[in-house]
């Protein structure tokens, strides 16, 4: 009789797999996100109009 069986071996190896997934995430690469202003989409009118009646001052003053 073997020392450890076949569900015995699945359940050794499903840990295992969590645990290495745990690691990933937790020393994997971080990602960066840079949060940009809102993406207009085409129902928002008022976005649009407002967007086209800004000087290109202030648009460069809030994109900094």
């Amino acid at each position: 009789m073997p020392l450890l069986e076949l569900p015995h071996w699945l359940i050794i190896a499903g840990t295992l797999l969590v645990v290495v997934g745990v690691l990933g995430l937790a020393f994997g690469p971080r990602k960066v996100v840079e949060i940009d202003e809102p993406e207009l989409l085409p129902g928002d009118l008022d976005a649009w109009k407002a967007e086209q009646n800004r000087s290109p001052e202030e648009h460069h003053r809030s994109a900094a």
